[in-house]
């Protein structure tokens, strides 16, 4: 069962990130007015962005595929760098979306101001690396970021009446969620050096470990976009 499980690691990855966009999609109109809707765009992103990780994977005797090769892309680990980024500009629009106390929303504001500054500093004083490796830079940069708004949004759930309704908060399911991926996830990405073709045991052994906290994560999420019952946003 483990062996199926590696071996067909970004196929089932693939049906739980479907999963979860498609239980948005029909449930949409029952999210349209809060800011739930924004979470359910970021899982089109993340389907999207799959699709283009997919094709690179795939597809490689691609015309596309095969210029950007010829541009000096060699591997598709830049892919992930914008599958990172993005997720994170998505996670802080959608808190900055949910939070109401104004101090929050301006903390989110200006930290999302902030990370793409950085990003892109990153960028042009390390474009062959972006393009050429996984740094574990934004990571780490990720992980402290997500757990500010993990932060912010316990510390406002405390001096809100939502505390009483846990179970019907679709955000309380998304930031757990969350919040236990990169918990577990990000120590193992200090051992990225040993996720080599000459270490098939710490490579699958990471397999897991992302396989499953995905699992779990968009579990989450579909628990949330199913038992959650949207309050609109004042």
């Amino acid at each position: 069962m483990i062996d199926f499980l590696t071996k067909n690691f970004n196929f089932i990855n693939y049906f739980f990130e479907f999963f979860a966009l498609v239980t948005g999609v029909v449930l949409f109109k029952k999210h349209k007015s809060t800011a739930t809707k924004i979470f359910i765009f970021f899982l089109a992103y993340i389907v999207f962005v799959e699709f283009v990780g997919f094709v690179l994977t795939y597809l490689k005797s691609n015309t596309l595929v095969h210029f950007v090769r010829q541009l000096g892309v060699t591997t598709r680990l830049w892919y992930n760098v914008f599958w990172l980024f993005g997720s994170i500009v998505f996670i802080l629009y959608y808190y900055y979306n949910l939070f109401k106390i104004k101090q929050f929303k301006t903390v989110i504001k200006y930290l999302g101001l902030l990370y793409v500054l950085i990003f892109i500093v990153h960028v042009v004083f390390n474009y062959n690396a972006f393009f050429n490796s996984h740094h574990t830079f934004y990571f780490i940069l990720d992980a402290l970021i997500i757990f500010l708004c993990v932060t912010l949004f316990c510390l406002e759930l405390l001096k809100s009446d939502d505390l009483l309704n846990l179970s019907k908060s679709f955000a309380v399911y998304a930031t757990f969620g969350l919040f236990l991926w990169w918990l577990i996830t990000t120590p193992i990405i200090f051992y990225e050096t040993y996720n080599t073709t000459a270490d098939w045991d710490f490579a699958n052994l990471k397999r897991r470990v992302f396989l499953f906290a995905n699992i779990f994560m968009y579990t989450c999420f579909v628990l949330g976009l199913i038992a959650s019952k949207p309050q609109k946003n004042k």
